[in-house]
């Protein structure tokens, strides 16, 4: 029950509490080998699964049956939490574990009634989906753009504030870089040298000194 405590669902709630909550309403942790799908984009999402150990890859596919990665994600955390309620409440992505994993699979039934037995539980789910609300919008506003010059600005944007200077470290391989944006490794490769021929940029590997953020900021920006 400890580490229960870890899952952001379940902050700053005793394991006594959780214990209790866990046998009333018979949750149970479930494993998953890797390369099990959790869940298929488009099914009901009747449940909510929250991720112990692991961690998962979210997919899409287009209309044209291009599959977009959206992202990583791993444990302590819940997935689609702001899909569960609601008219339609669907899953938007394909979720398949990259590695063996374990989790809580909680209908939505139960999610109802535990948030009715603990005003903490019920603080932490809206939290959690406010934030969640948030970098969908950010993520919404990122997929708009159609160049890779605008995505890669974002990107370098966003990192440049979570350190607070120019210099900034990719936090991904250029592989993984190029999955994320949905284009090859040489047009990523290929937009970064042009960006640092036009004076926007100087890469050196992993490494990227941000030299004009007003230009960057100026790509970037709602037409």
């Amino acid at each position: 029950m400890k580490s229960l405590t870890q899952i952001p669902l379940f902050r700053s709630v005793s394991p006594e509490k959780i214990e209790h909550i866990f046998e009333e309403l018979s949750i149970k942790e479930k494993h998953f080998k890797k390369g099990d799908i959790l869940a298929m984009q488009d099914e009901p999402c009747n449940r909510l699964i929250i991720l112990a150990t692991g961690s998962v890859k979210a997919e899409m596919t287009d209309a044209s049956g291009k599959i977009i990665k959206v992202e990583d994600i791993s444990a302590p955390s819940p997935l689609a939490i702001l899909f569960l309620f609601g008219t339609e409440s669907k899953f938007p992505v394909e979720i398949t574990a990259i590695e063996d994993i374990s989790a809580y699979i909680i209908p939505k039934q139960s999610i109802i009634k535990m948030l009715g037995m603990d005003e903490t539980i019920l603080k932490n789910y809206l939290d959690i989906s406010a934030d969640f609300a948030s970098r969908l919008s950010k993520k919404l506003h990122f997929l708009s753009f159609k160049t890779i010059r605008q995505k890669l600005s974002m990107y370098l944007l966003e990192l440049s504030q979570k350190s607070g200077n120019n210099t900034v470290e990719l936090n991904r391989t250029k592989t993984a870089l190029a999955e994320y944006f949905g284009v090859s490794r040489q047009s990523l490769e290929r937009e970064l040298t042009n960006m640092q021929n036009d004076g926007l940029i100087m890469s050196q590997k992993k490494r990227i000194l941000i030299r004009d953020k007003n230009r960057l900021m100026q790509l970037v920006q709602f037409s």
